[in-house]
């Protein structure tokens, strides 16, 4: 995620900035050569070493269960200044505050992987956090897609479930699409290029048109055809609907537990 998002921010001619980014594998990140405005560390001390003093904001793009080996190395890398976001699913401000400080300005976002092409949708949580920082974040998000804020961040572990694991599902039903239409018959090939366009062309339409999903969909069904026999199938019990709303169930109660 965090790549995505640096993808996100490079790929923006308005964002001035520079970057440092602490990363124990740097080989993963060849792909950054060439960016004079980001810098790659091995770990704080080195970046350290090379003069790169207190941030104004760190971003905290970690999995959760690194997230404790992660924050005790920051030494000088931070500040009384320097305000911290974090995206690592299920942790929560609370738990970053009693390891950062009390006083530590936090924010708590949750991306998606579109991120890196800059059709990202991030939820921000900002309870408490001086104007200039709120805007800061919000300015880097904006740059990797769609910023909408939330007041109560128990809502998080849902965002989290829906839109931060959502591309996921998204990527799942290319797969079935595929691998259906070579059951019915279709060459590999055809099958994935039908599949893949028809996910992107669909995606695309939801974001342009003023109606909701439901109506797009009704107003593609005929009675007695083709789509209605599919979705008779879609949407029996136990169905498409019944199974997101377990998958999305699932989700939120693994991001709670990865914050406990």
């Amino acid at each position: 995620m965090g790549g995505a998002m640096v993808k996100g921010w490079l790929a923006d001619a308005t964002l001035d900035a520079s970057f440092t980014i602490i990363e124990p594998h740097k080989a993963q990140l060849g792909w950054l050569d060439g960016y004079p405005q980001v810098k790659i560390y091995s770990d704080c001390d080195a970046a350290l070493g090379a003069g790169a003093g207190p941030s104004s904001m760190v971003v905290l793009a970690v999995k959760p269960q690194m997230m404790d080996e992660a924050i005790a190395a920051l030494g000088d890398i931070r500040d009384a200044h320097t305000a911290f976001l974090t995206i690592a699913a299920g942790i929560s401000t609370s738990w970053l505050h009693a390891r950062l400080g009390s006083a530590t300005t936090i924010l708590r976002a949750m991306p998606n992987t579109p991120a890196a092409i800059g059709k990202g949708v991030t939820a921000l949580y900002s309870d408490k956090v001086p104007a200039d920082q709120v805007a800061l974040a919000t300015q880097l998000l904006r740059a990797i897609g769609e910023v909408v804020t939330i007041d109560d961040e128990g809502l998080m572990d849902a965002v989290t479930a829906v839109s931060g694991s959502g591309p996921a599902y998204v990527f799942l039903l290319a797969e079935a699409m595929t691998a259906a239409g070579i059951s019915a018959g279709l060459p590999a090939g055809l099958a994935k290029q039908l599949a893949e366009a028809t996910v992107a062309g669909a995606g695309a339409l939801v974001a342009a048109a003023d109606e909701p999903p439901s109506v797009l969909r009704e107003n593609v069904t005929s009675k007695g055809g083709t789509t209605a026999a599919a979705l008779a199938v879609l949407m029996a019990e136990n169905g498409l609907p019944d199974l997101m709303a377990r998958a999305v169930k699932a989700a939120q109660q693994r991001s709670i537990e990865l914050g406990a």
